[in-house]
């Protein structure tokens, strides 16, 4: 026999059982306990909490309950406990004494060896005092916080509520977990600062040590305050999560009134202030905590909280009304500094760390909700399940959303491979975006000189969309054309789920939406317009949607009407007429039910505000109501002709045959749809929804718009959208009721379309990818020589004439500098106030016989050259003879004139002559002499040399300043910003984003058994 079939040798492991008994805890007799039970005013919740004191196992020693002035049936409810053995003694107490007084009273003679603190709302597990007498004999610590829970829900896990808390040195309470964390039994026992004082289990001669709880904390925080206290004395407080009760926080969800405060913010807030004023080697600064209140004060209003920023601030008014309290309270305890409690206290920044975690969580949250959306895996989803595979489960490996996200994206990267490799990404109604940021500031900021009122409003959207992209103006016009596709497919995908859409339906929308976007040649003709109401449009409408389905009352009512009206800003300040529709039917909803005359207001009242400064413009030009973004960059073209019928409303580079086979599809499906509804008011109102924004279109696309010495058609691209939402929605909504069978719905008929639909949408963007940007939009070589662009970039910052003959003898001109064409420069004539003048000059170039003086008239307009193209030789030759003029070849077919007098904009007249302002810089002399710029006349012109300011002169021709004698240095003009208005507009998009945000409530009630 082996020494292992010998069995164990005696002796062997005696060691490890006398070091096991050795290790085992001195059990804690649970009648050395004494529980108290503080009541008030807790009627609808005692009868549990007393069943659950009733069913303890260990049970304490003596439950004393205090009655705190009742005036419900609480009392009955304690006194039938009495009688019933549930507590032992049954004191009456007062509703002017807090938590701590009430203890005190029941312990008022008394020595236990430990006290159990319980609250009228917390109701402990069976075995909660045996867990919290076995952690104490355990770790021999002094203090032990239970595990609190929230109020189970039924077929919901138990969510946790607190194990413990920490305090920041501004007063903000710190959990040791997450919002929201499912008990799973995860947590483990660790040092802490303190805690509710809900089921917190005190050893008595620490108790007694301390004075128990403070009363200059009556309600909240007395816990935290017991445990630093107890901490700075040298004792061990502790975590002990197996013990666990049920918490309802009935005094901060404000389920009921208490007579020591207002309300349960204030009380809180208060107990705060003095708790961190109080301790550490440093009391808090008062200033520090002013400050912070003040902060926190104005973070609920933003919340649209005013009563939570009312009681901050009453906090922070009785808190300073009463020092004594605070200073009362700083002397029970001898504080032993911060850095003995580094672990218990929360590290410095810690708000902003989490606050940045939140926002983490939050995204993370948000990224999770698009990739696993309900009811599908990727593109077979997106018809249905008899055409998913075989019936059998497979596990989900990406959401039909994210399959869109990534064809578009991918679609979008290979298109815009056409626009890499040089040049200015420009063309059609798109003009080259500025060269720095503060270009594009300047061209929303600067406003047109001979106009009132504030520049276009779109033009302060994308200087704030270029500022946050970071990568300039141009790198956000390249990004853009690329992803305004995928954009608003996401906008359609949103709004498509708002009415009710399955999930494979809205992605299937908002691929459609998608690739008519494309088809139209909003995108490829660079309709700026029409690229953002592509993806505000549908936003705007889920917003209004919201809107009228909205049942909340209080400021949270108001939350879809900030959102809506924000949608309609954007869209008005690219398309005006918006605005305009967007009244109509405000009028006619408050008409209908006044009621919701205050939601209506917010969301059209306040883009006519937004509007207001923009509105001069407006109504000098009322036809800019029904144009789009820079509407002269856009050419007087004809009406559009068969093609039209092909969805094709503007130049795109794409094949015809694409917009052909997708609009049929879909004029198709709607026909097979539509006739199939059995009320003749759905299929009337379905009919005229397509009707008029079609008929509007085609009679619109008829008539031209004089604007500021120019004519443009009117935006043709959002009555187009319009049409193609009238189209997509009888086929993507859910079915009018009484139309169609639920299995109806499902059979082969229906599958096939959705296939051909997906089919459809799928042929635009792949078509898209491969032809790319082939249409007007396009890299833009620049047609100006090097030397030229030098000229007009130099501080002389001259302008350039330039004309073109094409091969039908259509002659075309314009007028561009160093700060046009770009964004913006579409809204006026490129002229301005010398339409006249060059228009002459044009006639004199063009034909007939060129005038002596044209180089005269050509430096006082401050053009140094002319550039032309498509001219005979002969026509050449014959401006060859005019002086003062220089001839150089740009091409084969083009040549440019240059001034020989080196013309500037800015111009010093003397007393004998007057010399062009070359290198920017003016020297000294001993006369009065005057500055004169070739610029339209308006009194916001200003001037600067040497950073002296020049007084303009009335009395000489516009734009002209007076230059007093001994000024010298370099010279400054341009016209004063408006920023006023600039100011307004921003203070309405914050209040509009005050509006739109989520509204913190006084606090969010337990959750209840349902």
């Amino acid at each position: 026999m082996t020494d292992d079939d010998a069995g164990p040798v005696p002796g062997l492991w005696d060691w490890a059982d006398e070091a096991g008994q050795d290790a085992l805890p001195t059990p804690i007799d649970p009648g050395s306990v004494t529980a108290v039970l503080v009541v008030h005013n807790a009627e609808d919740w005692l009868p549990q909490q007393l069943q659950s004191l009733a069913g303890l196992t260990p049970r304490p020693g003596r439950i004393v309950a205090v009655d705190n002035g009742s005036s419900d049936g609480s009392r009955t409810l304690l006194e039938e406990a009495l009688a019933g053995g549930v507590v032992d003694e049954l004191l009456d107490g007062s509703d002017r004494q807090g938590f701590g007084d009430a203890v005190a009273q029941a312990l008022d003679g008394q020595s236990p060896d430990w006290i159990w603190l319980l609250h009228d709302d917390s109701a402990p597990q069976r075995g909660a005092l045996g867990e919290l007498l076995d952690g104490a004999a355990r770790t021999g610590a002094a203090i032990l916080v239970p595990k609190l829970l929230q109020p189970r829900r039924r077929n919901y896990p138990e969510t946790i509520s607190e194990i413990g808390q920490s305090i920041t040195r501004g007063g903000r309470r710190v959990q040791n977990l997450d919002e929201g964390d499912i008990d799973q039994g995860q947590a483990t026992s660790e040092p802490v600062l303190g805690g509710s004082t809900a089921g917190m289990l005190v050893r008595g001669d620490v108790w007694r040590e301390l004075g128990g709880l403070a009363p200059e904390l009556p309600l909240h925080r007395d816990g935290v305050d017991l445990g630093w206290r107890a901490m700075d004395a040298g004792h061990a407080v502790i975590t002990w999560p197996s013990a666990a009760l049920t918490h309802r926080q009935s005094g901060r969800a404000g389920e009921r009134a208490s007579a020591l405060a207002d309300s349960a913010h204030e009380a809180d807030r208060l107990a705060a202030l003095r708790v961190v004023a109080a301790r550490g080697e440093r009391p808090a600064r008062p200033a520090a905590l002013l400050a912070s209140s003040w902060l926190r004060a104005a973070g609920f209003l933003l919340a649209k909280s005013p009563i939570l920023a009312r009681d901050e601030l009453r906090a922070l008014g009785r808190f300073r009304r009463t020092p004594e309290l605070t200073a009362s309270l700083r002397e029970r305890s001898e504080p032993a500094g911060d850095e003995a409690l580094a672990e218990v206290l929360p590290p410095r920044f810690w708000g902003v760390r989490h606050a940045f975690d939140q926002v983490g969580a939050a995204l993370t949250e948000r990224y999770r909700d698009i990739t696993t959306s309900e009811g599908g895996t990727g593109i077979d989803e997106l018809t249905g399940d008899d055409f998913a595979g075989s019936g059998l489960y497979r596990r989900r490996r990406m959401s039909s959303r994210v399959v869109l996200l990534l064809v578009l994206l991918v679609a979008g990267l290979a298109a815009g491979r056409t626009l890499l490799g040089g040049g200015l990404v420009a063309g059609g109604g798109m003009l080259p975006a500025p060269a720095t940021l503060s270009d594009a500031w300047s061209a929303f900021l600067v406003p047109t000189a001979g106009s009132t009122g504030a520049g276009a409003p779109w033009l302060m959207f994308v200087a704030m969309a270029s500022t946050l992209f970071l990568g300039g103006p141009g790198w956000f016009a390249l990004a853009s054309l690329v992803v305004v596709p995928l954009l608003a497919a996401l906008a359609a995908d949103r709004l498509l789920r708002r009415v009710g859409v399955t999930a494979r339906a809205a992605v299937l929308g908002g691929l459609l939406w998608a690739a008519a976007v494309l088809l139209l040649g909003i995108v490829t003709a660079g309709d700026i317009s029409g690229m953002v109401l592509a993806v505000a449009g549908p936003l705007g409408a889920a917003s209004a949607i919201r809107m009228v389905r909205g049942t909340a009352s209080g400021a949270e009512r108001l939350r879809a009407p900030g959102a809506a009206a924000f949608w309609l800003v954007v869209m008005s300040a690219a398309w005006p007429f918006m605005l305009v529709l967007a009244l109509v039917l405000a009028v006619v909803w408050v008409v209908r039910d006044r009621d919701r005359w205050l939601e209506v207001s917010i969301a059209v009242g306040v883009p006519i505000l937004f509007m207001l400064p923009w509105f001069p413009t407006l109504l000098r030009w009322p036809g800019r109501i029904m144009t789009g973004a820079d509407p002269l960059a856009w050419p007087n073209f004809p009406p559009a002709g068969i093609a039209a019928l092909a969805g094709r409303i503007m130049p795109s580079g794409l094949p015809l045959a694409a917009n052909i086979a997708f609009f049929a599809m879909l004029g198709v499906a709607w026909l097979l749809t539509v006739p199939m509804w059995p009320r003749v008011s759905a299929r009337l109102a379905a009919g005229l929804a397509l009707a008029v924004p079609l008929i509007a279109g085609v009679a619109l696309s008829r008539f031209s718009f004089d604007l500021d010495g120019g004519q443009s058609r009117a935006l043709l691209s959002g009555w187009a959208l319009m049409v193609v939402a009238a189209l997509l929605a009888p086929l993507l909504l859910p079915q009018e009721a009484g139309a169609v069978t639920a299995s109806a719905r499902m059979d082969r008929a229906r599958l096939v379309g959705a296939w051909c639909l997906l089919a459809a949408g799928l042929l635009a963007a792949g078509t898209w990818a491969v032809v790319g940007f082939r249409g007007p939009v396009q890299q833009s070589p620049a047609m100006l020589p090097g030397y030229v662009s030098d000229v007009i970039s130099s501080p002389r910052d001259t302008r350039v004439l330039m004309i073109e003959l094409d091969g039908q003898d259509h002659l075309s001109w314009n007028v561009v500098d160093s700060g046009q064409p770009m964004w913006g420069t579409g809204e006026r004539s490129p002229a301005g106030s010398f339409g006249t003048e060059f228009a002459g000059l044009v006639q004199a170039f063009s034909g007939g016989d060129t005038p002596e003086d044209v180089a005269a008239r050509l430096t006082a307009l401050g053009t140094s050259h002319v550039w032309m193209k498509g001219f005979a030789e002969e026509r050449i030759a014959a401006i060859g003879n005019a002086p003062g003029l220089s001839r150089s070849a740009a091409d084969d077919n083009t040549v440019v004139w240059t001034v020989l007098r080196q013309p500037s904009r800015a111009t010093l007249q003397g007393s004998s002559a007057a010399s062009p302002v070359v290198d920017g810089a003016v020297t000294a002399s001993d006369v009065l002499r005057r500055l004169q710029l070739a610029e339209e006349p308006d009194s916001r012109w200003w001037a600067r040399i040497g950073g002296t300011s020049l007084k303009v002169d009335v009395e000489r021709p516009p734009v002209t300043f007076e230059v007093p004698e001994g000024v010298s240095g370099h010279l400054e003009y341009g016209m004063a910003p408006s920023t006023g208005s600039f100011v307004w507009q921003i203070v309405l998009l914050v209040a509009l984003g005050i509006l739109a945000a989520p509204t913190l409530g006084s606090q969010t009630r337990a959750r209840r058994v349902a």
